[in-house]
């Protein structure tokens, strides 16, 4: 998905809980690899969130500045950054105008209908706002009426995070019920299809402990909508209990996708999201040295260099331009065959070492992709550039066995390198290397379920298009 057409709604989802509670690692766990660890703030007193900080749809991750007053408000860009900002970087700021914006490749932050408070049907984003953290000491938004940091109330919910140890704090209890007052008394026509949502994230919670946590956090939430004076059917409530150093991937790619379900449900959407296949799920948990982008772009550079170095090798007609047998009287044949190379190499930008390199990388025994790749990416790869090294190992040799009495240098060399030429040439436009010429463009895929769902589809359409062409191949001579 791309930004093209996408445009920012008004509708949020408030990230709140006290200090250290374990919002920001809830967010960072939710996006995983999606975002780079350099752009989230980290719990501690040296760098967290001073500005409120709403995530949001991009093309790729970037955090930004802007200046927002209210949900509803134009975004600003001040400045950009490559890592998050230290809190002294931000002491100047007025955290009622100025946010940090992160945005990330994640469709499920995209409202494809528009956010349902316009007649405006166009893509919208949602945002996640991650606020801070009150008890901090010294953040004075932390420290505000709820009502004066919900600002807008177009709230598709609010999320409430908490520590399992503190669960029943009084102090988290009287904030807590000053958030879920500001969502009680949004307006209907403001408040997402006129029922206020809280998910409460219970941190730090053990197996053991989850069951009894959760109904002592559903007794709470209950207890403070009544004391609202508000009816039980006007709040939809979802508890999660998670203790993140200890789950498996597994456990946390479940997780996500829950959390996500239960948010986007007042939006109507799918009871499961796209990516939740176990398959799309196995492909996150892949250690890093599992990305094969890595490979896929050298291949990729293995075509474009052998593009490259044939739209060189053979200049206006002539594959060693500007030379003939005139220039190259009285020299020896040993020099006749040096100058001529040096010539060619210095046409084609390049060393003769490196006209011999045209390995394919290969990956570990190990790797769940081992066989598919010796068996279909390697293969496909020497098809491809096989008749590219074997042209310019046949022009060295060419060029290598020239004598004084060659009559016509550029005769010569096009009796013996035009159809080596022609076969390299054709070798570089089959469907495979179109296949191979996208990989920059599917490799900025950031999801690397996506990316090797795509690959693998691409490849079995590149497969079934040359057996089809195999076996209708008499078909189509006749037909030219």
């Amino acid at each position: 998905m791309s930004t093209s057409g996408v445009e920012d709604g008004v509708l949020t989802a408030r990230f709140v809980g006290e200090f250290s509670a374990g919002k920001t690692r809830l967010l960072g766990e939710l996006f995983g690899e999606q975002i780079p660890e350099a752009l989230l703030p980290i719990s501690s007193r040296e760098r967290q969130t001073r500005l409120p900080l709403e995530i949001t749809f991009g093309d790729s991750p970037a955090l930004t500045l802007i200046q927002r007053e209210h949900d509803y408000s134009a975004a600003e860009v001040v400045e950009a950054f490559a890592q998050f900002p230290e809190r002294n970087e931000l002491a100047h700021l007025d955290p009622m105008c100025h946010r940090l914006r992160l945005t990330v490749n994640e469709p499920r932050l995209v409202l494809p209908e528009g956010d349902g408070y316009s007649d405006d049907k166009r893509p919208k984003r949602l945002f996640l706002i991650d606020t801070p953290g009150w008890n901090s000491g010294d953040d004075e938004i932390a420290e505000q009426r709820a009502a004066l940091q919900m600002t807008g109330h177009h709230n598709l919910a609010l999320v409430y995070v908490t520590h399992a140890a503190r669960l029943d704090g009084a102090t988290n209890a009287d904030h807590l019920k000053d958030f879920m007052s500001a969502l009680a008394e949004a307006d209907d026509e403001a408040r997402f299809l006129g029922q206020a949502k809280l998910v409460m994230v219970i941190t730090h919670c053990p197996d053991k402990d989850a069951a009894h946590l959760k109904q002592r956090a559903q007794n709470l939430a209950c207890r403070l909508w009544e004391e609202l004076d508000r009816a039980a059917s006007e709040l939809e409530l979802d508890i999660f209990c998670v203790d993140f150093p200890v789950m498996s991937g597994g456990d946390l790619q479940r997780f996500r996708d829950q959390f996500w379900h239960r948010l986007l449900a007042p939006l109507g959407r799918p009871p499961e999201p796209v990516d939740s296949h176990p398959w799309a799920a196995t492909f996150k948990r892949w250690p890093a040295e599992w990305d094969i982008t890595p490979y896929l772009l050298e291949s990729a550079q293995l075509l474009e260099r052998g593009k490259r170095l044939l739209a060189q090798a053979r200049v206006g007609g002539e594959f060693v331009a500007g030379m003939n047998m005139y220039r190259l009287i009285g020299l020896k044949p040993a020099e006749i065959r040096e100058k001529v190379l040096k010539t060619w190499l210095k046409q084609l930008a390049t060393d003769a070492a490196t006209l011999e390199h045209w390995s394919v990388p290969a990956l570990a025994k190990g790797h769940p992709l081992f066989q598919w790749w010796k068996h279909y990416w390697q293969v496909e790869m020497k098809h491809l550039l096989t008749p590219v090294s074997n042209f310019f190992a046949t022009a060295q040799r060419t060029i290598k066995r020239l004598e004084h009495d060659t009559e016509d240098l550029q005769q010569h060399l096009d009796q013996q390198l035009s159809e080596p030429y022609e076969s390299a040439l054709a070798a570089l436009t089959g469907s495979f290397a179109c296949l191979v010429g996208g990989l920059p463009v599917l490799c900025r895929e950031h999801g690397i379920e996506q990316r090797i769902a795509t690959l693998l589809s691409l490849s079995l359409l590149q497969s079934r298009y040359e057996d089809y062409y195999f076996h209708h191949r008499a078909q189509f001579a006749a037909a030219t």
